[in-house]
């Protein structure tokens, strides 16, 4: 009996350092992945007040693949793209007055690796550094806001992808 409870113990500690040991990994993709994901369609330099140009709307959406493709894989991937294809193409301005994005910190609660797929929860802090052009010029405002996360990822050619990932604000972040 005390055989088997040394065990089960050892296997228990053998998962949680699994955890632990791909958990730095784990949180380097979401910062790298969501600011990714936040900058994909911002063009550099900053085009304010706009109209962004085709040439640079045809090389933002030529990028955003290979860009988003170092943190995310399917279905995740496709559904990131397909947004920034909506951003880029919208006639309505699209990605103007857009300077700034990323990640301040990463705070995951909980992470449980199987094999090759991990699920992770936490809280990520965004922000970014958007103008509303007005007449006297850009008008600045660098929101940043907390979103409670979940995500799910696979191990793919010895990195972690985000394949996965639903928010929300946490409460008392909401714009």
């Amino acid at each position: 009996m005390l055989r088997a409870g040394v065990l089960v113990a050892a296997a228990l500690v053998a998962a949680s350092c699994t955890s632990t040991v791909d958990e730095p990994a784990i949180v380097e993709v979401i910062r790298e992945g969501m600011t990714a994901e936040l900058t994909a369609f911002m063009p550099q330099p900053p085009v304010c007040p706009g109209p962004v140009s085709a040439t640079v709307r045809e090389e933002l959406l030529g990028r955003a693949p290979r860009v988003l493709g170092a943190y995310f894989t399917s279905p995740q991937l496709e559904t990131d793209i397909e947004r920034v294809n909506r951003i880029v193409t919208d006639p309505k301005g699209g990605p103007a007055c857009l300077y700034g994005a990323g990640v301040d910190w990463v705070h995951l609660d909980g992470v449980a690796t199987s094999g090759t797929t991990t699920v992770a929860t936490g809280q990520v802090r965004i922000w970014s550094r958007i103008a509303q052009w007005q007449t006297r010029g850009p008008q600045m405002a660098e929101p940043h806001n907390t979103l409670n996360a979940n995500f799910s990822l696979v191990r793919s050619g010895g990195r972690w992808l985000i394949s996965h990932y639903d928010w929300k604000f946490a409460p008392g972040s909401e714009p």
